[in-house]
């Protein structure tokens, strides 16, 4: 054998090796990642199981408390409370009612969030090709009606001053 068959031989040996190596740590990180994500998923639905569980027993109180046709509401402050937790330990849940709760605010927070959700609908309109005017109009009507709310508020707190 020739020195150049010698080189090209071990060439193609050492790249069969890193190959090998390399489908070998591919490998182990997609069963890794795998693992991780079956525990993730068993924990989300031991969660559920038990949220399930909760609201089969609120239900059932509920149903109790009707047919026993009085007595504190019991059934709605577990719901309540049950609903509180949740809202407390999953970020989720909390975005989604922060952002709820911010759109349906009288005030004007309310009116900003929704001329940022028109601002945000006008963008969308542009983007489909579509004429942005019934959206940047409803922006300015928040605009203005939280201005307006703004200066009323204002002017609340200057005459309890004065």
């Amino acid at each position: 054998m020739t020195t150049a068959t010698r080189t090209t031989t071990d060439l193609k040996q050492a790249a069969q090796k890193a190959r090998h190596e390399l489908e070998e740590q591919v490998s182990k990180a997609v069963m890794k990642q795998h693992a991780e994500m079956a525990a993730a998923l068993t924990k989300q639905q031991k969660e559920l199981q038990s949220l399930q569980g909760e609201v089969g027993t609120l239900t059932a109180a509920l149903r109790k408390q009707k047919s026993s046709g009085g007595g504190f509401p019991w059934g709605l402050v577990l719901l309540v409370g049950g609903g509180y937790a949740l809202y407390r330990t999953n970020p989720t849940v909390k975005e989604q009612v922060d952002g709820l709760i911010k759109r349906v605010n009288p005030g004007p927070e309310g009116n900003l969030a929704r001329a940022g959700d028109a601002v945000k609908s006008a963008a969308s309109d542009v983007m489909q090709g579509q004429s942005p005017g019934a959206s940047v109009r409803a922006a300015g009507g928040e605009m203005q009606r939280g201005g307006e709310k703004l200066v009323a508020e204002v002017k609340d707190d200057l005459q309890r001053k004065s």
